[in-house]
């Protein structure tokens, strides 16, 4: 038996089904009757035919019955669009898959009820205690599996997360730094004390160093308000499989920066010589009448026979000083390369090689002498974590 129903607060259509049991039980004749509501032309939201009790209710057994009224003909993803784009219901695909493979098991619209954790003792906590702190990146399906093995305690990855967080862990990004071997961080810790120890300045010492700049015009984050379907289109946004690469070569000292250069190729031996003869040798000749010291790193063009000839005629050889290996933290300019290439991202936006190339020399010609000295104070504040971490990655 049915009843048709038409609500008054708007124009949905409910159907009730009469279901009718009768039996004896003890000598009584008992009749059961079970309703079953089922609606349709779900054109406008609940809340003005539900009380809000019954509203979060109402809603969620409205979409399932039209998921299941939906499954036979369509997919997971299908369903979702057709109950966003007729119902103004948004639900996730993996959500419509989820519910539809629970339905096939449990044969029920409504979600299972949530089963109470018992069994879980001081001990079960104190291995969960200790097993993070021999691993500290076990997830919370690793360490129900190691209760469930160990134990035979059976508990969800959810309970396992806040018993977690009540033991004060807590979850933070990895952030990755250079690779360090044993003997460099002997080297490293050794540099780090002799320069503490001298109380060096580096009043007179020029940081040069190379980077590989790439063509892009997007940044790495943007902002979108989530009922605005237009703002949430640059979350994917194109990028080329083999991007345009340029090299940048530069330095600074308390007394300014060299000239940039730009190129492109591979930098060897010989490459190198050239760029210092037609950029360092007449910045040092200008800048630093009285003497100078150059800070370079140890990649092979740098210290190669051919280099260190060229250096050797010119005059260079004797002011270059001897640097750890695996220490891009202990030359300032990196942190030159790093605001550059976000100036390039976030405000010149490149899409041509010019407009790259033009990026870079406008940001170089910022760099005033009070620029170059900030860069190089940040040198003092690195120092003294390299000796902390006995010569191991200083965080910066």
């Amino acid at each position: 038996m049915t009843y048709e129903y038409f609500c008054k607060h708007c124009t949905r259509k409910a159907f009730f089904f009469f279901v009718f049991k009768a039996y004896v039980y003890g000598g009584v004749f008992v009749v059961w009757i079970s309703v079953f509501p089922w609606f349709f032309h779900y054109d406008v939201k609940p809340d003005s035919c539900f009380t809000k009790s019954e509203t979060k209710t109402s809603t969620y057994i409205v979409t399932r019955q039209l998921i299941l009224k939906y499954a036979p003909k369509f997919s997971a993803l299908k369903i979702s669009r057709l109950l966003e784009e007729k119902y103004d219901v948004k639900t996730s695909r993996q959500s419509v898959w989820r519910f539809l493979n629970r339905f096939k098991k449990s044969k029920s619209i409504r979600d299972p009820p949530r089963q109470r954790v018992r069994g879980i003792s001081d001990l079960h906590i104190k291995a969960i205690d200790q097993w993070l702190k021999k691993d500290n990146e076990l997830t919370a399906n690793a360490i129900a599996d190691k209760l469930r093995k160990t134990f035979s305690t059976k508990i969800s990855k959810g309970y396992v997360s806040l018993i977690r967080r009540k033991l004060g862990w807590t979850a933070k990004r990895v952030k990755y730094c250079q690779l360090i071997s044993h003997v460099n961080k002997e080297k490293r810790l050794h540099y780090a004390m002799k320069v503490l120890s001298m109380k060096e300045k580096f009043l007179n010492v020029i940081f040069v160093d190379e980077s590989t700049v790439e063509l892009t015009s997007n940044g790495r984050m943007f902002f979108y308000k989530p009922d605005s379907d237009l703002s949430q289109l640059p979350a994917r946004k194109q990028k080329p499989k083999h991007s345009y690469k340029v090299h940048v070569w530069g330095g600074i000292s308390y007394r300014g920066r060299t000239d940039v250069c730009i190129f492109t190729g591979i930098m060897d031996s010989v490459i190198y010589q050239q760029i210092l003869a037609s950029n360092f040798v007449p910045f040092v000749s200008a800048a630093f009448p009285d003497g100078y010291r150059l800070y370079q790193d140890n990649d092979s063009k740098h210290k190669s026979k051919s280099t260190k000839e060229w250096m050797r005629q010119n005059g260079v050889l004797d002011s270059v000083m001897e640097t750890p290996a695996s220490s891009p933290d202990l030359n300032p300019i990196e942190n030159v390369w790093a605001a550059m290439k976000q100036h390039l991202q976030n405000k010149v936006k490149p899409r041509k090689k010019d407009e790259l190339v033009q990026g870079i020399a406008d940001f170089w010609l910022t760099l005033t002498p009070q620029k170059c000295s900030a860069y190089i104070d940040h040198l003092h504040r690195v120092l003294p974590y390299v000796i902390l971490n006995h010569g191991g990655p200083s965080g910066f």
